[in-house]
């Protein structure tokens, strides 16, 4: 090592030509006339390496660590520290059975690739092939260890590790410019930072691999080190496919902020040439039911293809500052710079690294890209950091002062910021709750390993980690398996019974395929288990037992359609007229459709009248007995077809005889009755004939 710098990986102390010192123990240096100075070889404060501190020099802050080994072992500690603690709150969290499917996916996927079928995943609608959803090749280096340790917490451990290393090439890039003591304060800073904590306990997420090698990527780009740029910044781009756009984001800082003509212009060229083949061609042609970025519907207000999106951006300002407006994303911005004390903003351009993440997140239709307590900040954090180092040695050039203000603020804003906003215990939005490992949670774990390892398996997303490791696994959320064929479902289910009067995502049996002309078929399972806590196993119960609904296509109001309706095979056949006794309850089927989403809770009823209008017997209820409203129905896919079951129960004392079975709808609230458009209230569905 160059005994006069301290050195970022690859990066050499004579590249630097230091002149006069500006403070005491302080250098800046200076490129040559062929540089971004210009013949006149004028310093540029904000193209050139900002002044840095020579060993031995007199301290320049009351947070100085004379030995260089010292400050490593506390960087060790810290991050040690760090991910003991939050790992274990992980593998808490999962034991509690909070985390989710995003879990599921990435650990069927890991589990897959080990068995030697590289990324395959059945937990995605669009493609069985996980890099056509996000491309995402290092994840194949998960492979070998999931061979030895084949479970969903492996991911969560690998996941603590690369964000507590991360603090690695932080410290590596603030230590020759902050001074140790600084550059400490800089890492535990990091280490505080709300947006860190929420993505190390979100699951497991691909793009959370990038955050170290991003961080060392844009150090090396600020250090002027094209090979160890090249180097971080290609690994980064095996992450996640959005690495792509800040790879731009990298070249155009070289070429118009460094001016470093050459390696920018073909960096950026690089880029776009990558993003452009990966978002137009590589991706959809990985997809086998769409043929496009799936991801795209995210920006539709700016634009359904990315020509629009730009066309949009450049001719249309009033559209762009209204998507920026939007009510999350100004607390979104304040939550990611208050724990910074704004330093980021000082740290120009440093900070600009960073603008093509912020932009992607803040242009975005989906509000939970603006949103600290997820995954998606996890790209912007290794810039906002950089920038920090940068600010605070800005601010060292202007007075020494001014540096001692900079970082007490960033100490106090990084404590309040960790106790406001943190997830950690001791915060105040600490929920200990989610990591209290309960006999509900056990008994629900217990009754998971009796599902045998080779059967196919669909499940509600806390379940569906602790189920991964298997070829055929689906989600209950828009279930694939009726998507792709109703006719072959999953031999299980494992669902959870919402609490009483609650509302749910659309479990079993309530969102089935739909294809025009052909009659809608619904799958059936028999409970076979429940635990204490309302965890149930489904067994399938065969095709034999399959409820087959008679299509109708019959359009309402707002553009609802009662797609079809039926029996069982077990219940009275379903004709134009149904033959039922007496004091029977009548189990009717009733399958709804929606164009668009709907702002209106709204009941569906049956009728059983006379022949002169006169109502004997009804049913009443929204799907799942209220648990599915159909404000809740495009939540998870576009225009789903939603079956209920309307179960109609025939008096004692019903006179013999026959009777119309009429079908309908009315606002939940108002009462009011959705109309057709013949104006009529009701869709005859059948003649029912009451036998004794």
């Amino acid at each position: 090592m160059n005994d006069r710098w301290d050195e970022f990986p690859g990066q050499r102390g004579e590249d630097l030509i230091p002149h006069p010192p500006l403070l005491p123990g302080v250098e800046e240096s200076r490129e040559d006339a062929a540089g971004p100075l210009g013949r006149s070889g004028q310093t540029r404060l904000l193209t050139t390496p900002l002044p840095r501190l020579r060993r031995g020099s007199p301290r320049s802050s009351v947070l100085s660590i004379q030995r260089s080994g010292a400050a490593w072992l506390i960087v060790g500690g810290l991050a040690g520290l760090w991910g003991l603690v939050v790992g274990r709150l992980a593998i808490a969290q999962h034991l509690a059975l909070h985390t989710g499917n995003d879990l599921g996916v990435f650990a069927q996927t890991v589990w897959a690739t080990a068995q030697g079928h590289p990324f395959y995943t059945s937990l995605t609608l669009e493609t069985t092939n996980f890099l056509g959803h996000h491309f995402a090749p290092l994840l194949a280096g998960l492979a070998p260890l999931d061979s030895l340790w084949p479970d969903a917490r492996l991911l969560l451990v690998v996941q603590t590790v690369a964000l507590a290393v991360s603090a690695v090439p932080l410290f590596a890039f603030a230590r020759p410019r902050l001074g140790p003591g600084f550059a400490l304060l800089v890492v535990g800073a990091f280490l505080l930072a709300p947006p860190l904590h929420f993505i190390a306990l979100f699951d497991f997420h691909e793009i959370a691999l990038a955050v170290p090698l991003l961080m060392a990527a844009g150090a090396a780009l600020l250090n002027r080190r094209p090979r160890a740029t090249l180097l971080w910044l290609g690994l980064a781009l095996l992450a996640k496919e959005e690495v792509a756009l800040i790879a731009v984001g990298f070249g155009l800082y070289a070429l118009l902020i460094q001016r470093r003509w050459r390696f920018g212009a073909l960096l950026t060229a690089g880029a776009l040439l990558w993003a452009a083949v990966l978002f137009g061609w590589l991706m959809p042609a990985l997809n086998t039911l769409t043929d496009n970025y799936t991801f795209a519907r995210r920006y539709e207000t700016l634009g359904a293809t990315p020509g629009e999106v730009l066309e949009t951006l450049v001719r249309h300002p009033v559209t762009v500052v209204a998507v920026l407006a939007r009510a999350p994303k100004g607390a979104f911005l304040w939550q990611l710079l208050a724990p910074l004390a704004g330093l980021p903003l000082v740290g120009l351009p440093a900070v600009l690294l960073g603008l093509p993440t912020l932009a992607y997140l803040l242009l975005s239709d989906y509000d939970l890209q603006a949103s600290i307590r997820y995954h998606y900040t996890a790209p912007l954090l290794p810039f906002l950091f950089l920038a920090t180092v940068v600010a605070l040695q800005r601010l060292r050039a202007r007075s020494l002062r001014l540096e001692q203000v900079g970082a007490s603020a960033l100490l106090f804003a990084a404590l309040a910021g960790a106790w406001w906003w943190s997830p950690l215990p001791g915060a105040r939005s600490y929920e200990p709750e989610r990591f209290t490992v309960t006999e509900e949670a056990r008994a629900a774990r217990a009754l998971m390993a009796t599902v045998p390892p080779d059967v196919p398996v669909a499940a509600d997303w806390p379940y569906l980690p602790w189920l991964a490791n298997r070829w055929r696994i689906d989600t209950l959320l828009a279930p694939p398996f009726l998507l792709i064929d109703p006719t072959d479902p999953p031999d299980y289910l494992l669902t959870a019974e919402p609490g009483p009067g609650a509302v749910s995502a659309p479990v079993y049996p309530w969102i089935v395929l739909d294809k025009p002309g052909r009659p809608i078929r619904l799958p059936r399972f028999a409970p076979r288990q429940v635990t204490a806590g309302g965890v149930t196993l489904w067994k399938r119960r065969g095709h034999e037992h399959d409820v087959v609904l008679v299509r109708t296509d019959a359009p309402f109001e707002r553009g609802l359609t009662l797609v079809g309706a039926g029996t069982p095979p077990e219940a009275p056949a379903w004709d134009s007229v149904v033959s039922v006794a007496l004091d029977e309850t009548l189990p009717i089927w009733m399958a709804w459709s929606a164009v668009a989403p709907l702002d209106r809770r709204v009941t569906f009823t049956l009728h059983l009248v006379t022949a002169t209008g006169r109502t004997v017997a009804q049913v009443d209820q929204e799907m799942g007995a209220g648990r599915f409203p159909t404000t809740l129905w495009h939540t998870w896919m576009d225009h789903p077809v939603v079956v209920g079951e309307f179960p109609l129960l025939l008096a004692a004392d019903l006179p013999v005889g026959r009777y119309r079975l009429l079908a309908g709808a009315y606002d939940s609230q108002s009462l009011a009755a959705l109309a057709r458009p013949d104006g009529s209230q009701w869709f005859e569905l059948a003649t029912v004939a009451v036998r004794p």
